[in-house]
């Protein structure tokens, strides 16, 4: 079957592309781009743009969902409907649930269930360690031939550099991705928001920034002296960002992704014990955001996540120090970035590489681009469509979002997966 989009506002971070044109895909992939496409061709089957942005599907590199064994939380399918809404056609689930997905039966029991369940792509990430204990090495190797495209110990780093340092060595060995969010548990195991005088005032127990620090330059060290491949996972400080500059310069195999909500909010926005606003790494100062931004500008950052995490109301409507970490991101994540537009912080192509051609480079993915020949994955959205985001409206099963209550810009109208599609906003 052919589609012909035309009369569209055409994005390509890949290429720089910004101009009006239209766009034909055919049998699950793109045939034809251009400005020469903009008007109505003899295609049959055709959609008029009307002038709103078509750009590549997003791609989310940190999703957590409930299956298996949470699906109160989260099911496969319920995330994936969230995410298409969102314009997220490609994203990596992680491996902290219950079972831990630490051997090749649960990564082939994930790939079967979003074969059978998803509309959008699905990729299991596998543990670096059994159970997420840190103690003894996961089948990687095995893991990874089965479709894990990732390894990680999610949000329980491995404490022992002696068994990061082994499984670096052997991921470096098998040319498979290692992404570690770095932290020096010793110093915020028990905290709860960010340290310093908001915390103190609070009451609150704070997790140091330094031990983010820390846990980077233990694991850029690692990096460097295995040759593995590393993506430092939901970087969130002024200081880390300086550490990763000197490790690319220095030829360190590092990218590094950032929460989309890092970007937006700062530790002030807590408020009155607002457990929504409770994640992981926490809200920072403006200084670290406004770092964060730069680091964006100058695509020092390689992706930026939804980190959606999504919590059940009993687990959120605690005091604030009780309450669990996480927020539900999949449906923000876009108008966050084009919040950052808007304010004119970020440009239009700022905003989508990281969360198109950023992570598809990190995977090897084919698709996160409007080329010839790349999997039709797309979205149509408005960038400045405004909308109050109100949490019984969201379709994530779990809906503890820290933008509830408040307007944002910027929402998809329709989305594409293999040129088939999978959402349309009525």
């Amino acid at each position: 079957m052919s589609l012909h989009i035309h009369n569209a506002r055409l994005l390509d971070p890949a290429s720089d592309l910004d101009a009006t044109g239209g766009i034909i895909i055919e049998d699950e992939v793109i045939a034809d781009i251009g400005a020469h496409l903009a008007a109505v061709s003899g295609a049959s089957n055709t959609i008029d743009a009307k002038g709103l942005c078509l750009a590549p599907g997003l791609i989310d590199l940190r999703v957590k969902t409930g299956e298996p064994g949470e699906e109160h939380r989260e099911t496969l399918a319920s995330a994936s409907k969230a995410a298409v809404s969102g314009g997220i056609t490609s994203m990596v689930v992680m491996p902290d649930t219950t079972p831990v997905i630490d051997d090749v039966a649960l990564v082939q029991f994930i790939s079967n269930q979003a074969h059978a369940t998803a509309v959008n792509k699905i990729y299991p990430a596998g543990a670096l360690t059994t159970g997420l204990k840190g103690e003894s090495m996961a089948e990687m190797g095995m893991m990874a031939e089965a479709g894990a495209v990732l390894f990680t110990n999610g949000d329980h780093p491995i404490e022992r550099a002696d068994i990061q340092k082994r499984v670096m060595a052997y991921a470096a060995g098998h040319d498979v991705l290692i992404s570690s969010r770095p932290d020096e548990r010793e110093l915020s195991k028990s905290g709860v928001m960010t340290s310093g005088a908001l915390a103190l005032q609070k009451g609150l127990k704070g997790m140091a920034r330094e031990a983010e620090l820390i846990g980077l330059q233990r694991d850029v060290a690692l990096a460097n002296a295995t040759g593995a491949r590393l993506l430092v996972d939901n970087v969130s400080t002024k200081a880390s960002l300086e550490t990763i500059a000197h490790a690319k310069a220095a030829g360190v195999k590092v990218r590094a992704s950032v929460a989309a909500y890092s970007l937006f909010f700062i530790e002030s926005d807590v408020g009155d014990y607002l457990t929504y606003c409770k994640v992981n790494p926490p809200f920072r100062s403006e200084t670290d955001r406004e770092a964060l931004l730069k680091a964006l500008r100058s695509d020092l950052i390689d992706a930026v996540t939804s980190s959606h995490d999504p919590q059940p109301p009993e687990n959120k409507r605690l005091p604030f120090a009780e309450a669990s970490f996480g927020a539900a991101g999949l449906e923000t994540l876009l108008s966050t970035l084009l919040m950052l537009v808007n304010a004119d912080q970020i440009s239009l192509l700022q905003a989508l590489r990281p969360l198109t051609t950023g992570p598809a480079e990190i995977l090897g993915l084919p698709q996160g681009q409007l080329a010839k020949g790349a999997p039709a994955d797309l979205i149509l959205f408005d960038p400045s469509t405004p909308w109050f985001c109100e949490r019984e409206n969201l379709i994530s099963r779990s809906t503890n979002s820290p933008f509830d209550g408040r307007d944002l810009v910027g929402r998809v109208e329709q989305t594409f997966v293999d040129g088939e599609l999978v959402f349309e906003r009525r």
